[in-house]
């Protein structure tokens, strides 16, 4: 009974399971309805060719990279957002997406002058040309909706950073629903459209960024908005951007490493063979689809984290990274078996309309890739929550350092020499990914527990212990 008793307690107390699922259970979905769009991108671009199936992880993968340099800098104003709203100085937070969303001007641009060297990029890394020029247009297309991919970001933070998490659920369904309808139209070229391809799925995912861009406009500027948080102040504030890239840099630089770290990952497993990245991609995509949700719960838990921080209330952020870790552990649990005893269920999707005696081969390599994932997950998790503490706290430049460091030195040199020096199978490969995972879940626990993201905040104000 007194285990019953205990979780009953936490469930209704501040940091509490209710707490967290309350604000989870939308965002998790949330992210994993990401991962089904992207899911759904591959999957329709494995129907249309094996050629633009392989070109869109490598491309997509670097085109996310780049973008979570911006991306992760100016949506950290979701963190923000979560201290003022703990704080109660709730006409802060409109001025602050403001001047997030003004930043990503700047930010669009970069990635828009970058995407020229497209081209020279992808010919380079050594995939077959024609693969490449897949790589090429489908990396232009997506950097043309740079600005609205990170102002999505951007407005949905002025609701998850106060754990108002409803409105980014049916956000992401509705993004989904535009998504899915733009890639069936332009990819294959149904009812009139142009068939285009992989062009085809960029431009679907930018038309449904744009226009849940223009709903969140029209929502973050409403006059009950306005009148609680100052929406419509579009003032200028050039102390506090430089205050969010104090922070939010070194988160981007952090997101950017570890995206672009995976992408060097699969560009250079590539080098395998078409069957072994064939492989990796089906891998990489089970793994987008499954961390997903725990990409969601770690936000929530960065909201409380910072919420509660806010509000000097310590005890409480403690409490809800308990609440954080038990779900989230009882998900991956429940996840680990499923992959361990249904292997060919994760397979199927990529197996549909697909030449059978390419996936008949792959099949061994992704099953036993697999196993490699389960573990994945078993510390990934760690490493997930542990971070959002450090980045509901602030504590963003220890951060940006470990996944600099770890990015170089524990993933893409290793699977360099694996892979092109040593000629390493793609076990191998993988199985050095996942020791740079073990390293990341250890360095963020070890500086979770030596509690020094208790003492910071993102904002001014006095720090109370308690």
């Amino acid at each position: 009974m007194n285990i019953f008793n205990t979780i009953k307690e936490r469930y209704k107390c501040a940091g509490g399971y209710k707490e967290f699922l309350r604000i989870a259970i939308p965002l998790i979905i949330s992210a994993g309805l990401g991962a089904v769009e992207l899911f759904i991108d591959r999957t329709f671009l494995s129907w249309y060719s094996k050629e633009t199936f392989a070109a869109s992880v490598p491309a997509g993968t670097l085109s996310w990279a780049l973008t979570a340099l911006f991306f992760g800098t100016l949506a950290y104003v979701n963190i923000f957002v979560a201290q003022y709203y703990g704080k109660k100085e709730y006409r802060s937070i409109g001025p602050a997406i403001w001047q997030s969303i003004y930043l990503t001007f700047v930010a669009a641009f970069f990635i828009l002058c970058i995407s020229l060297f497209a081209a020279p990029l992808f010919v380079s890394v050594g995939h077959p040309e024609v693969i490449a020029l897949e790589e090429i247009k489908y990396f232009k297309v997506l950097a043309y909706g740079a600005f609205f991919n990170i102002g999505e970001g951007v407005f949905s933070s002025f609701y998850s950073g106060r754990g108002k998490t409803l409105i980014v659920l049916t956000m992401c369904i509705l993004c989904l629903i535009i998504n899915v309808l733009f890639d069936y139209l332009l990819i294959f070229g149904n009812f009139g459209f142009p068939e285009m391809g992989i062009s085809g799925a960029a431009w679907a995912t930018n038309i449904s960024y744009i226009v849940i861009c223009a709903l969140y406009v029209l929502l973050f500027t409403a006059k009950k908005n306005n009148v609680h948080y100052d929406t419509r102040c579009m003032r200028l504030d050039f102390k506090f951007m430089k205050r969010l890239l104090r922070y939010g840099a070194p988160n981007g630089i952090e997101l950017f490493f570890d995206g672009c770290g995976f992408s060097i990952f699969i560009i250079i497993v590539g080098n395998l063979g078409v069957s072994n990245l064939a492989a990796s991609n089906i891998i990489a995509s089970i793994y987008n689809i499954a961390y997903m949700p725990l990409l969601g719960a770690g936000i929530a838990t960065s909201v409380m984290v910072g919420k509660y921080l806010g509000a000097n209330k310590v005890s409480s952020a403690r409490v809800s990274i308990k609440s954080s870790l038990h779900l989230s552990y009882t998900y991956i649990s429940l996840l680990v078996i499923a992959m361990s005893f249904f292997p060919d269920v994760c397979i199927y999707p990529f197996s549909y309309g697909a030449q059978v005696d390419f996936i008949e081969n792959i099949r061994p390599i992704v099953k036993n890739l697999l196993i490699i994932l389960s573990l994945f997950f078993v510390f990934d998790t760690g490493s997930v929550i542990f971070l959002s503490v450090l980045r509901g706290a602030g504590d963003t430049f220890y951060v940006m350092k470990i996944f600099v460091l770890f990015s170089l030195f524990l993933e893409i040199l290793p699977v360099y020499l694996n892979v092109i020096v040593f000629k390493q199978n793609v076990f191998v490969a993988w199985g050095t990914f996942l020791v740079y995972i073990i390293a990341l879940c250890l360095s963020f626990y070890f500086r979770y527990k030596s509690a020094k993201w208790e003492k910071m905040r993102v904002i001014e104000m006095d720090i109370i212990n308690g």
